[in-house]
């Protein structure tokens, strides 16, 4: 099931809710295993010195859904409005499709075209969500959060500066041996929002399924290289313990 599709069943499902019902406890902390369910990539371009020319290295970056960890507490602040805040962490290595023009070392304006795949790039991204939040009391057993705010997203991320290549005589044509690769860490603000179904085996325990969009647009730039923008975030998915008091 796509995940705007959970979203909007979570609203109908607050919206055919009890008008009269009404959240009465303080608040709730969650603790869950998290998933990043939509995958993400993104390009950039060195251009190190090699030879005493400039060469041209453009990585394509693929990161696939990544597992990890979430944690959140909320508290009433009036009625069925309440304030709260969600961090989580996840963390996957990317990889790297490369495409370079590599300086000839002999004969100028001569560059030798090197492609290849470069695996293991580290990629971690540690979100804060600040959160609105609207509770909605469904019958003695469920409950349904709808929430949404501003998102701090850091991202850690191997970025690509330059290779390494195989070339042997002539040197006419060079393969790839390797990527030389960095780590940057780069923070961006962005939104969130999202919804939260919970399902309460006492007075104070349950267990609950959630599922939140986020973006934030994190600026990154290698030495001697273009910037390049990540879209950090995209939509998780968890579930796990809700506790209130």
């Amino acid at each position: 099931m796509r995940p705007v599709i959970v979203l909007a069943l979570l609203c109908g499902c607050a919206a055919t809710a009890h008008a009269q019902s009404a959240w009465t406890d303080r608040g709730y902390v969650t603790i869950s295993g998290d998933i990043r369910v939509s995958p993400m990539s993104f390009a950039g371009v060195t251009h190190p010195v090699v030879f005493v020319e400039t060469a041209t290295v453009t990585t394509t970056y693929d990161v696939q859904p990544a597992p990890g960890v979430d944690g959140g507490v909320g508290v009433r602040v009036w009625r069925n409005l309440g304030v709260g805040a969600n961090v989580s962490w996840i963390a996957r290595s990317s990889t790297g499709s490369i495409a370079a023009q590599i300086p000839h070392p002999f004969v100028f304006n001569k560059p030798r075209a090197v492609s290849g795949e470069s695996s293991g790039l580290d990629h971690d991204e540690t979100s804060v969500h600040v959160q609105a939040i609207w509770m909605i009391p469904a019958g003695p057993r469920w409950s349904i959060a709808i929430a949404g705010g501003p998102s701090w997203i850091v991202v850690n991320q191997s970025i690509v500066s330059d290779v390494t290549v195989l070339s042997p005589y002539p040197y006419d044509t060079a393969t790839l041996s390797s990527a030389v690769s960095a780590r940057e860490s780069k923070g961006g603000f962005g939104f969130n929002v999202g919804g939260d179904l919970t399902w309460h085996l006492g007075a104070h325990a349950g267990v609950g399924f959630g599922i939140i969009y986020s973006q934030a647009s994190v600026p990154f730039s290698a030495a001697s290289g273009d910037p390049v923008t990540v879209k950090a975030g995209g939509t998780r998915m968890n579930g796990g313990l809700r506790v209130r008091f």
